[in-house]
């Protein structure tokens, strides 16, 4: 019986061994779904802050209130280009320190939103209390919120000097360079996270789904090694997909991991921080990202947790190497199986359109205009958006001809009925029309004798309708929006006048 008993304990404890190595590799969920973040994150939520055009100047009363209800440390570590404040804020008296930067790009504001709802967070009181107070007592934050304050006043990319400063890691070229690469040799992190908005036409690998989040543990080396700095910033990922699966699932992806010596991501991993990419894509019907705006809130709170609590310590590296690649399947609308035709032509194909955007910053307003960028087979792409056109035929929209003063006063409901009837373009009789961006219509305004009665093509501005043969509009597509006129119609985010 002893020499049984003997023998089955390494069994037994190669069991344990296993079942802990089990538990480890798959953990039941992450720490903050035991809390009601989520469903209290419209307590969260700063709601001074409800465009994703954020600028310098909204930031500074937010700034202020923190610091005077004694939850944030600010300093002044400097200015831009063009003599905007930049700021340093700091929350929490842990040891592990972590640094926080977003906006390097003037136009990717979604985690700057994101940030004032996590001090907005900090600074409640409620039955999350347990979850707060280990990220105060453990952590020290330091939060460098816009660092491009430049670009973010007239929503450009790069800085006032032209310069992406996500690419001046190395030669410190511009002031909002230098400012953050002296945060992070003073304060000396031990994490880092680098806070960007991508593309919203990247997808899942090539899925139909689009990559709302995108991460990355940016490499050190041209070689892509993983040393255990670049391996813990891997594991912080690993909580962050665990954390988002079951609100966007299957809607996480990695960024591009080729070595890039010039960014800060880069070169902040080869000092010794562990540092995290997110970038914030696209998301069915939210233009101005507010929900991935709290996607990121939730996200970034379950890493905090992680490194407050060493949880991710018990993350598996390769689970972040499972995550899907970005990939580009994606359109801002596809029309399948088209009938067009043209001239002698007649033939059936599919349609990609996406949209150019130009921005009024003046009045913080996006104007698009689509245009055709795929024609041909579209079996392994996607839309947004996305009609069968297998029974229609596309034909020109009609143009109608009225006053500008009748124009003015076309309703809504005139203007979708003119649209059921055919119409997709007004012609003035008495004057020229505008051109450009139109807003709070449904129709395109037109001058001379252009109409787009040309069928749809390669690279063209598309305005056509969908109908069956000898029958009524079923769709139409007014400046590469889908209309179906079936439903209720309301106006499009802008038409175009050509």
């Amino acid at each position: 019986m002893m020499r049984i008993k003997l023998l089955a304990t390494p069994a037994i404890i190669i069991l344990l061994f296993s079942l802990g190595f089990s538990l480890r590799r798959h953990p039941a969920h992450p720490p903050i779904e035991n809390t009601s973040i989520w469903q209290n994150y419209e307590q969260y939520k700063e709601p001074a802050i409800q465009h994703r055009m954020v600028k310098h100047a909204d930031m500074q009363p937010l700034i202020t209130k923190h610091v005077s209800s004694g939850l944030l440390r600010s300093s002044v570590i400097g200015s831009s280009v063009q003599g905007r404040d930049i700021h340093h804020l700091i929350a929490g008296e842990g040891k592990i320190k972590v640094l926080l930067w977003s906006q390097m790009h003037g136009d990717e504001s979604t985690a700057t939103m994101a940030m004032f709802d996590i001090f907005n967070f900090l600074a409640a009181k409620d039955d999350n209390d347990r979850f707060r107070q280990l990220l105060k007592e453990k952590l020290e934050l330091h939060f460098v919120p816009m660092v491009n304050p430049d670009g973010a006043e007239v929503w450009k990319r790069r800085n006032a000097m032209d310069i992406d400063i996500n690419r001046d890691a190395r030669s410190l070229t511009t002031p909002e360079a230098r400012l953050l690469m002296k945060v992070a040799d003073d304060i000396k992190p031990r994490f880092g996270f680098n806070l960007h908005d991508q593309n919203i036409l990247y997808s899942v690998g090539s899925s139909a789904k689009p990559a709302t989040i995108s991460f990355l543990a940016p490499a050190y080396n041209h070689t892509r090694e993983m040393n255990e700095v670049r391996q813990d910033a891997a594991r912080l990922i690993v909580v962050m997909n665990h954390t988002l699966q079951k609100l966007i699932p299957d809607q996480v992806a990695k960024y591009s991991d080729a070595h890039e010596p010039r960014g800060f991501g880069d070169t902040f991993q080869k000092k010794g921080i562990s540092t995290v990419l997110i970038e914030s894509g696209g998301y069915q019907k939210d233009t101005q990202k507010q929900y991935i705006r709290k996607l990121n809130f939730y996200a970034l709170l379950s890493a905090l947790h992680a490194i407050a609590s060493n949880g991710y310590e018990n993350e598996n590296v390769e689970e972040y190497f499972a995550i899907p690649d970005n990939g580009r399947s994606l359109f801002n609308l596809v029309v399948r199986n088209a009938e067009i035709n043209n001239e002698n032509l007649r033939y059936r194909t599919s349609l990609g359109i996406n949209y150019s955007t130009t921005v009024n910053v003046s009045e913080r307003r996006f104007n698009y205009r689509g245009v055709i960028e795929e024609l041909g087979d579209m079996q392994n792409n996607y839309g947004y958006d996305e009609v069968d056109a297998g029974s229609l035929v596309s034909l020109p929209g009609k143009v109608i001809t009225m006053t500008k003063t009748e124009w003015e006063k076309l309703s809504l409901e005139s203007e979708a009925q003119l649209l059921k009837q055919g119409y997709l373009y007004i012609r003035f009789s008495d004057q020229r029309s505008p051109t450009g961006p139109l807003q709070n219509r449904l129709l395109n305004l037109v001058n001379g004798a252009s109409t787009g009665a040309r069928p749809p093509g390669l690279y063209q501005y598309p305005n056509f309708i969908l109908a069956p043969p000898e029958g009524r509009p079923k769709y139409a597509v007014v400046n590469g929006f889908l209309v179906d006129l079936s439903k209720e119609i309301r106006p499009l985010p802008n038409t175009y006048g050509y």
